[in-house]
C-alpha cells in the first residue's frame, strides 16, 4: 500500500500556534514535522511500506521517490522550506499522475496531508474550483479527478477550533471530499470542553478570541493522538487464520499486507460490501501456467504472525523447565490409530526440536556473569522463535520448487476465491503472494467453474486433463485469438510490427493481423489496445524515417494509426484497409509536371 505524505509549505504554515507560551512556542510547521517523525516511526515497525515525500503550494515538488529508507525521509523533511501560497488542485493533479506512473490503477494508495487547512486565493483557490465543478463532473477539464478517486486521503488538520477561520475551511475541505466522491478522512484535534459549554464569558472571548489559556489545544500530544488514530485506521495489520488440508497442524495465524478492502459490486452500489472470512482454507493446487495472469482485484504479502515469548526472570528457572521438559515420559502411540503416522511424525520432530533447546540452555547455564546470562537468554528466545515449525515456510518452498499455486477460498458465502504463489521481487528473495479474484467461481474463464474442479487422478478413461483453452502455443499461429497471458499479446503485437517494416511487400499481411487482434479487443471490450497500438504505430513511424526506410512503411502507419482512433471503426464490420500510395515521385522520373496528373490517375 504505497503512500505519499505531503507537506503544506505556504506561508501560513509558519505561524506560530496559538494559546502557547512564548517559551514553548511552536509553529505549525515544525508541529507537522514532528507528526510525520512519528508517522515514520510506527512504520519502520515493519518496514513493509513504500513511502514518499512530496511538499506543495502552488507548485509541487516531489522530494523523495518511494523507498522503504525512513531515515532518508526524516533527513530531507528537516531541510524543507517554505515556498508561497497554496493551492491544493495542484496537488491532488499530481498525486494522480505519480501513483499511476509508479503503482498502476489497481494498488492501494493512500495520502497523508499535513495542512493547516488553507483555501488559497484568487482563481487557484479551493472555493473557486468548486463552483467550477458542480455540474461539470463530465468534462475532459476535470478528467484529474477520477484518477484519484481509488486513491484514500487523509488529512492531518492543524488547527483550533476557535479558530473561526480554521473551522469554516475544514467544511470546505469535507464539501470538497463529498462533491468529488473522493476517498477520505480528516483527522483534528478535540474541541475543549469550554467551547463546548454555553456559559463561556463574553469577556473572556473578547479579550482572547483564540480561546487559548495558559496551554494550547494544539500540540505534541494532540498530534500524536491523531496519528495513533491514523495508523490504527488504515495501517492495523490485518490477522487472518489460513488452513491446509484436514491435518490440524497445517494451520497457522497470518498477517496480510496491505490489509484488503471489502468488495463493493460496481453495478450494486447500495449492496453490503464483502469481506474475506477469518479463515482462508487451500482447496487444491494449479499449475502457474494453467492460472496464466487473470484479472484480480488486489495482490498482498502473506506474512507468518510471531508472538513474542517474554524472557523468563530467571535463567535456572528457565533451564529448570527445559529439564523438565526433556525428563518427560514419551507417550505411548496406539497403533491401531487413525492418525497413527501423523501422530508419530509430530512426536519425532518435537523431540527433534526438544533436543536442540535442550543443547542451547545447556550452553547457556555455564555461563556466571549476569550480562552473559541475559544475553544468552535473549539468545536462546530467538533460537527457539526460529525453530519453531512454520507452515507458510513449508507452503512457500513447496509452491516455489513445483511452480505450483494454492486455489484458497477467501468467502464460502460468496464463492470469493484466490490464489496463493511464489513471488520473486529480486534474485536472492521471494515472498508468498496473494492474488484476490472478483467474487464468483466463474472469474477465470478459461478455467472453468472453479467449483467444478477436481484431482487429475479422478479423469475417466477417455478424457483427458487439459482446461478448455491452453496457451501452449502463441495465438497468432491458431484459428482464434487467446490472450490468458501477456506473452500472447506481445507476440500478436509484435507480428504486425513485423509486417509493416517489411511494406509495401507485406502490406495485406499487416492490415489482416491488424483487423484480426483489431476485432478480437472490440469483442471483449479492450479498448485501450487499439489507442495503444495507435501510439505505436506513431512511434514506429518517426523511427522509420530517421532510419531511412520506405515512405510507403511511414504512409501506410500513419494512415493505420487515424482509423485506430476513429470512433466510426469501433463497429465489428468495419474493416481497415491500405490507403492507396503513389510509389513514383513524376518528378524524379523526369516526368513533366503539367503531364503527371495524365500518368498517375
Amino acid at each position: 500500500m504505497p503512500t505519499i505524505i505531503a507537506l503544506d509549505v505556504s506561508l501560513s504554515m509558519q505561524r506560530t500556534i496559538p494559546g502557547r507560551s512564548e517559551e514553548n512556542a511552536i509553529t505549525y510547521h515544525q508541529l507537522a514535522l514532528k507528526g510525520i517523525s512519528q508517522l515514520l516511526e510506527y512504520l519502520s515497525i515493519s518496514k513493509l511500506e513504500y513511502v514518499a515525500l512530496l511538499t506543495y503550494s502552488s507548485s509541487c515538488e516531489l522530494k523523495v521517490d518511494f523507498t522503504r529508507d525512513y531515515d532518508q525521509i526524516k533527513q530531507v523533511v528537516k531541510k524543507v522550506e517554505a515556498v508561497d501560497k497554496l493551492c491544493l488542485m495542484t496537488l491532488m493533479k499530481n498525486v494522480g499522475s505519480i501513483f499511476t506512473t509508479n503503482w498502476g490503477t489497481q494498488s492501494q494508495c493512500q495520502v497523508i496531508a499535513f495542512t493547516d487547512c488553507g483555501l488559497g486565493f484568487g482563481s487557484t483557490s479551493l472555493k473557486t474550483f468548486l463552483q467550477n465543478y458542480a455540474g461539470k463532473e463530465n468534462e475532459p477539464e476535470y478528467g484529474w479527478v477520477k484518477a484519484i478517486k481509488p486513491v484514500k486521503w487523509n488529512f492531518i488538520c492543524l488547527g483550533v477550533h476557535a479558530d473561526n477561520y480554521f473551522t469554516r475551511a475544514v467544511g470546505v475541505y469535507q464539501q470538497l471530499l463529498d462533491l468529488t466522491g473522493v476517498k477520505g478522512q480528516l483527522y483534528m484535534t478535540k474541541a475543549p470542553k469550554d467551547l463546548e459549554s454555553s456559559d463561556t464569558s463574553i469577556t473572556e472571548t473578547l479579550k482572547n478570541p483564540l480561546g487559548g489559556g495558559h496551554k494550547s489545544e494544539l500540540g505534541r500530544t494532540a498530534m500524536f493522538e491523531m496519528i495513533e488514530k491514523l495508523c490504527e485506521t488504515n495501517y492495523k495489520p490485518y490477522e487472518v487464520s489460513l488452513k491446509c488440508g484436514g491435518y490440524f497442524r497445517l494451520e497457522c495465524q497470518v498477517i496480510l499486507w496491505p490489509p484488503p478492502l471489502p468488495y463493493q459490486s460496481p453495478e450494486n452500489e447500495k449492496a453490503t460490501p464483502v469481506s474475506l472470512a477469518s479463515k482462508l482454507e487451500i482447496c487444491g493446487y494449479l499449475s502457474l501456467s494453467d492460472i496464466g495472469s487473470p484479472s484480480s482485484l488486489s495482490r498482498h504479502l502473506i506474512i507468518p504472525k510471531i508472538e513474542r515469548e517474554k524472557p523468563s526472570r530467571r535463567s535456572s528457572d528457565k533451564s529448570g523447565s527445559a529439564s523438565k521438559i526433556s525428563n518427560e515420559k514419551t507417550p505411548k502411540l496406539d497403533v491401531n490409530n487413525v492418525n497413527y503416522e501423523y501422530e508419530k511424525l509430530e512426536q519425532d520432530i518435537r523431540d527433534f526440536y526438544t533436543k536442540d533447546v535442550k543443547d542451547t540452555e545447556e550452553t547457556s547455564g555455564q555461563s556466571t556473569d549476569d550480562a552473559d546470562k541475559n544475553s544468552s537468554t535473549g539468545a536462546n528466545a530467538t533460537l527457539s522463535e526460529m525453530q519453531k515449525e512454520s507452515m507458510c515456510a513449508l507452503l512457500h518452498g513447496a509452491l516455489k520448487v513445483e511452480n505450483l499455486a494454492a486455489l484458497v477460498l477467501l468467502n464460502p458465502e460468496n464463492s470469493w476465491y484466490g490464489f496463493l504463489y511464489s513471488y520473486a521481487d529480486s534474485k536472492k528473495k521471494s515472498n508468498l503472494m496473494l492474488n484476490i479474484l472478483p467474487p464468483g467461481s466463474n472469474v477465470i474463464p478459461w478455467l472453468g467453474d472453479l467449483q467444478m474442479l477436481g484431482f487429475a487422478e479422478d479423469v475417466l478413461p477417455g478424457e483427458t486433463a487439459s482446461f478448455p483453452v491452453k496457451a501452449d502455443k502463441r495465438s497468432y499461429s491458431q484459428n482464434f485469438v487467446v490472450w490468458i497471458n501477456r506473452i500472447s499479446l506481445q507476440s500478436d503485437v509484435q507480428k504486425v510490427l513485423r509486417h509493416a517494416k517489411k511494406m509495401p511487400e507485406k502490406t495485406q499481411h499487416f492490415y489482416k493481423e491488424l483487423n484480426r487482434i483489431r476485432r478480437a479487443a472490440l469483442s471483449i471490450g479492450f479498448i485501450e489496445l487499439l489507442e495503444a497500438m495507435a501510439t505505436l504505430f506513431d512511434k514506429e513511424a518517426i523511427n522509420l524515417t530517421a532510419l531511412n526506410a520506405n515512405p510507403e512503411c511511414m504512409v501506410q502507419l500513419k494512415h493505420a494509426s487515424l482509423e485506430l482512433r476513429k470512433p466510426a471503426n469501433r463497429d465489428l464490420k468495419v474493416s481497415i484497409v491500405p490507403v492507396p500510395v503513389q510509389t513514383v515521385n513524376p518528378t524524379a522520373q523526369g516526368v513533366p509536371p503539367a503531364a503527371a496528373n495524365f500518368v498517375f490517375n
